[in-house]
C-alpha cells in the first residue's frame, strides 16, 4: 500500500544521516518519502513529477541541488522545492528564478519544514 503522490517528499541530500533524519521525521508525519543520494539518483528515477515537494540539499558533489532545480525546471517540471543548507549560500537571484518555495537552513526546525511541506502538498491536490 503506498501514499497517494501528493504526499509523496523526495530528498536529495549526500548525507546519510540528514535523508535518515529527514525520512523519519516525515514518514512520522503521514509523509511518504523516497530518498536520493546525490542529483545523478534523482534523475535516474521517474519521482520528480510525482512528489508533493522535493527537498534538495543546496551544495552537493557535482551537482548541486540548485542545478538540479534549474534542470528540472528547464525540463518543464514545476514541482515543489525546498532547499536545505548548512552554510549562508548567496545564490538569491538564482534560487528566486526557480520558484523555489524556501530556502531552510540546517539543522531544519522540524515544524518549519512541515508547514511548508503541507503547504506544497495542499498547492498540488
Amino acid at each position: 500500500m503506498s501514499e497517494p503522490a501528493m504526499r509523496l517528499v523526495c530528498v536529495v541530500d549526500d548525507d546519510d544521516d540528514v535523508r535518515n533524519s529527514l525520512r523519519a521525521l516525515l514518514e512520522s508525519s503521514g509523509f511518504a518519502v523516497e530518498t536520493f543520494s546525490s542529483a545523478a539518483q534523482f534523475l535516474e528515477s521517474a519521482s520528480g513529477s510525482r512528489a508533493a515537494c522535493l527537498l534538495l540539499d543546496l551544495q552537493m558533489p557535482v551537482m548541486s541541488g540548485l542545478e538540479l532545480l534549474e534542470l528540472l525546471r528547464a525540463r518543464a517540471i514545476w514541482t515543489p522545492a525546498i532547499f536545505l543548507t548548512a552554510n549562508g549560500f548567496k545564490l538569491e537571484r538564482r534560487i528566486a528564478n526557480t520558484q523555489a518555495l524556501a530556502v531552510l537552513r540546517k539543522p531544519v526546525d522540524d515544524e518549519e519544514l512541515l508547514r511548508w511541506l503541507e503547504k506544497a502538498s495542499a498547492d498540488r491536490a
